[in-house]
């Protein structure tokens, strides 16, 4: 029930911050459980490698990651914006909530888990920002990942939302999922 109406209270914080600032969230809602466990099925690759999310939002996409079994303690979330960071943290507080910019994972992650990131989960607006954001946010992404790493990224778009040769990065489309507001497509990168 506590979690129900905090994920309801997400929700609700979610609609009110992307009303304010559409550009920065880029979605019209929250992540559908369907999107999060396609998300937690790519993301889960053993049982001790740090999971790091970018853009958390109202947490419904961390939700579907420990529902798919993965340790809270393991994930670290990365949120710009900072009601957000503020609400995640006393929604999930057993997840490593982090207020700061995906563009200096190096800085805002703790050290002890540079190096040892395998996945890297997204639901950045990558196809709103300027091309010099996008790239020091993979160049942040793959700086900080284990060598055959792999960083997620799902998008509204039928098509890939980060051109891949331009990063030197292979892409694979994981699947695309309808059952979401609006439906998404989640593709995996990782470094050639």
């Amino acid at each position: 029930m506590y979690a129900q109406t905090n994920a309801s209270l997400g929700t609700k914080l979610f609609i009110l911050r992307a009303l304010r600032n559409p550009r920065q969230l880029g979605a019209v809602a929250p992540s559908s459980r369907h999107l999060g466990a396609l998300l937690a099925k790519y993301a889960a690759v053993d049982d001790v490698s740090p999971i790091v999310e970018l853009g958390g939002g109202s947490g419904s996409l961390t939700r579907s990651l420990i529902k798919a079994g993965i340790d809270p303690a393991r994930i670290y979330v990365i949120e710009l914006d900072k009601t957000l960071a503020t609400y995640l943290r006393s929604a999930l507080p057993q997840t490593n909530i982090i207020h700061g910019n995906a563009s200096e994972l190096g800085k805002i992650l703790p050290s002890e888990i540079l190096g040892k990131v395998h996945r890297i989960v997204s639901g950045l607006p990558m196809i709103n920002m300027p091309e010099s954001v996008r790239r020091q946010i993979l160049e942040s992404c793959f700086d900080i990942m284990a060598p055959g790493g792999a960083y997620l990224q799902y998008t509204y778009s039928p098509r890939s939302s980060i051109d891949a040769k331009a990063y030197q990065l292979t892409k694979k489309r994981l699947g695309t999922i309808f059952l979401n507001l609006p439906p998404a497509t989640v593709w995996q990168y990782t470094k050639e």
